[in-house]
């Protein structure tokens, strides 16, 4: 007990020389660029535009409606940026949540949820290369099926996540969404 009580003091004492010395003034930070706006970095481009992404989800939310389903799409850019998200009429919060996690997911993993959803329902690993989410990521992932890749002569532009139905029929109404912009 004599030796605890000697350490806590000791460790008490040391802790309070720490507290009382000055820490060392911070660095100067460098200045910002001039005609950036004050930006120190150069914003990473976008990938997908927005009337890409608006033609996406008019085709999505209409094979929703088709089928008389109320759903949330959200299409994101190779950033991580979200450049166009819809929740139709009568559909709760939580699908656009939703959507926007399985859209993440995809550029997280890069791959469709819907074999992130398959190989955890079969217990089996997963083969993916995994991209660090960007600076400020505050969003979530959800690995339901309904999130796709959305490719452009073969290059990843974006994702594409939809939530609110059956994981199945939400991975359909992506689906529609990508149709819309590579059908000849």
């Amino acid at each position: 007990m004599r030796n605890f009580l000697a350490l806590s003091v000791l460790a008490l004492a040391t802790g309070l020389a720490a507290a009382q010395t000055p820490a060392p003034a911070p660095a100067a930070a460098p200045a910002a660029p001039q005609g950036g706006g004050g930006m120190a970095q150069q914003a990473p481009k976008q990938t997908i535009d927005l009337a890409t992404a608006k033609k996406m989800i008019a085709a999505a939310e209409a094979a929703a409606a088709a089928l008389n389903q109320h759903i949330a799409i959200c299409v994101m850019d190779t950033n991580g940026d979200v450049v166009l998200a819809e929740r139709m009429d009568g559909t709760p919060h939580v699908p656009i949540i939703t959507a926007q996690g399985k859209a993440r997911a995809v550029l997280m993993f890069g791959v469709p949820t819907s074999v992130i959803a398959q190989a955890t329902a079969d217990k089996k690993p997963v083969t993916a290369t995994v991209k660090a989410p960007p600076i400020g990521y505050g969003g979530e992932i959800n690995f339901f099926r309904g999130g796709l890749p959305i490719f452009k002569d073969g290059v990843l532009i974006g994702a594409i996540g939809a939530g609110g139905s059956a994981s199945e029929s939400d991975e359909k109404f992506a689906q529609a969404g990508i149709d819309a912009i590579t059908a000849k």
